[in-house]
């Protein structure tokens, strides 16, 4: 994993002469270098790139003799830590040679949903052997990611379950951070397979063809229990456990970790026997109550930047809790000075996770109200998932998409009715958590949660873009089985014009 760090200095403006950013943008995707734009008598030369990300076919060795073959950026997966200055907006390349159109996510950041990467709200994608430039915009400071946001469906190849993610780090204008070194990692998992509820296994392209002919009487039918994804291979920033070169430190150095789950699927929980983790961030977004947890769970999606004291000499794993998980790979190797031997693994057990440990005590908020149920819904012919979300505004049934204005607060209340663990996104807005698990809370910004299984979240959304913003398990399976949603977000002008007019 290379590094690109963009250069502090003034910050990209607007255009004079009324002509906005918005409308240079629909222009800009289609300029090649050295080719100038004309409009309204002015002339604009393209702007050099400053993050360039080149999505290309590459092979991946996770391990010796693995070889992952795969689609990634800038040829490498994790891709380059793109550090950029907080405050500080960038021209961005994105250079797709690979030969299927592909949409690029900045996840976290907020911006125009033209620069958003889904279909779903209608963004710029990036055709086969294309370029695509545009600004992008300044952001607070934090950890976020760039990642494919393509639908997979049947192809495990392709979305999040390739090699298109990268870390983005949005770096403090005044860093006033108490450490002595500053780890990236990044959670994958590799080779999928498919498997039932006795474990037998099949392939992707076996899966095919189990779907029934009703006609004909021919096919497999499926269990009662259906289908579900399984990793033959996981790696921290792109190596399995014990591949790798371990992270060296020294006894009483302190470490500020930053921590991404960029699982297609999978849920992750990390710990370091015999040290603890003192969350600062989540999401990019500094806690109101800084903690200090045995053990960090991250949902697909989920960032954390966590202080980490060296304070038992030896050498560790840093990995998964689970041992199936950590045999897959799922870790890596942590090295004082002075210390040799075998990574040593020592049990490690937390309570559930729970984010109101760092927010602050809540009270209840009156805002208009918006219930979303997250359902199962029968399993397909072949045997796979189908998801829901039905929805519900001021206690009537609402279709979904729902239509929402800008600067106004709403409350959003989610029920997970499945026995799943769901990481929910809300694309170009952060939300502040309220209610987890029946306890009010404050203060904590986040744009992925997790809701337990038959279990309540609920978020305080104030919308501050128009135009459409996805909301979606970050789960690529059930994201593309029907768990994802739009909000349609109007301003306040269009609010009062539609009032004024019914009087």
């Amino acid at each position: 994993m290379g590094s690109t760090r963009i250069a502090g200095g003034t910050p990209h403006g607007g255009f004079d002469g009324g002509f906005s950013r918005r409308r240079f943008l629909s222009f800009g995707g289609a300029l090649t270098a050295g080719s100038l734009l004309q409009f309204g008598g002015f002339a604009f030369a393209e702007v050099r790139p400053e993050i360039i990300l080149q999505i290309t076919p590459c092979q991946i060795e996770v391990a010796p003799g693995h070889i992952i073959h795969t689609t990634a950026y800038n040829g490498s997966a994790p891709g380059p830590l793109l550090r950029i200055p907080e405050g500080r907006s960038v021209q961005v390349e994105i250079r797709n040679e690979s030969s299927t159109e592909e949409y690029v996510h900045w996840h976290g950041f907020s911006l125009d949903a033209a620069l958003d990467g889904t279909a779903e709200e209608n963004s710029l994608s990036v055709g086969p052997l294309s370029r695509l430039s545009y600004m992008l915009p300044a952001q607070s400071a934090g950890s976020y990611y760039v990642h494919s946001h393509a639908m997979a469906h049947h192809d495990m190849g392709a979305g999040m379950y390739g090699g298109q993610f990268a870390f983005v780090y949005v770096e403090p204008a005044r860093e006033a951070g108490d450490y002595d070194q500053e780890i990236f990692l990044s959670s994958h998992e590799w080779e999928p397979y498919m498997v039932n509820e006795t474990q037998e296994e099949r392939s992707i392209e076996e899966m095919h063809h189990l779907r029934i002919d009703p006609e004909k009487g021919e096919g497999e039918a499926p269990g009662e229990g259906g289908w579900d994804i399984r990793y033959r291979l996981a790696s921290l920033n792109g190596k399995a456990l014990g591949h790798g070169e371990p992270i060296r430190v020294k006894e009483g150095e302190r470490i500020l970790l930053h921590l991404l789950n960029a699982s297609a699927t999978e849920n992750i929980q990390i710990a370091l026997p015999g040290h603890e983790f003192l969350v600062q961030s989540m999401d990019g977004h500094r806690v109101p109550n800084p903690a200090a947890v045995a053990v960090l769970d991250l949902g697909v999606g989920e960032r954390i930047d966590a202080i980490v004291e060296m304070k038992a000499p030896g050498v560790w794993v840093l990995g998964s809790t689970d041992e199936e998980t950590r045999n897959m790979g799922l870790g890596v190797v942590i090295e004082y000075a002075g210390r040799r031997g075998d990574p040593v693994w020592t049990d490690v057990m937390a309570p559930d996770w729970d984010y109101t440990l760092f927010a602050s005590q809540g009270m209840d908020r009156i805002a208009e109200e918006v219930s979303i149920a997250l359902r199962r819904l029968p399993l397909t012919e072949e045997g796979t998932e189908r998801w829901e979300m039905t929805g519900r505004v001021n206690g009537k049934n609402s279709p979904l998409p729902t239509v929402l204005h800008r600067d106004n607060p709403y409350r959003l209340r989610i029920r997970n009715e499945s026995n799943e663990w769901h990481p929910m996104h809300l694309h170009r807005h952060s939300f502040e958590l309220i209610r987890f698990r029946g306890r009010t809370t404050a203060g904590l910004m986040k744009d992925t949660v997790v809701v337990p299984p038959y279990n309540e979240v609920e978020m305080l959304m104030i919308p501050r873009q128009t135009g459409r913003a996805l909301f979606h398990c970050h789960n690529q399976m059930h994201m593309d089985a029907g768990l994802q949603a739009l909000f349609n977000i109007h301003s306040a002008t269009d609010r009062y014009h539609r009032k004024t007019e019914k009087q």
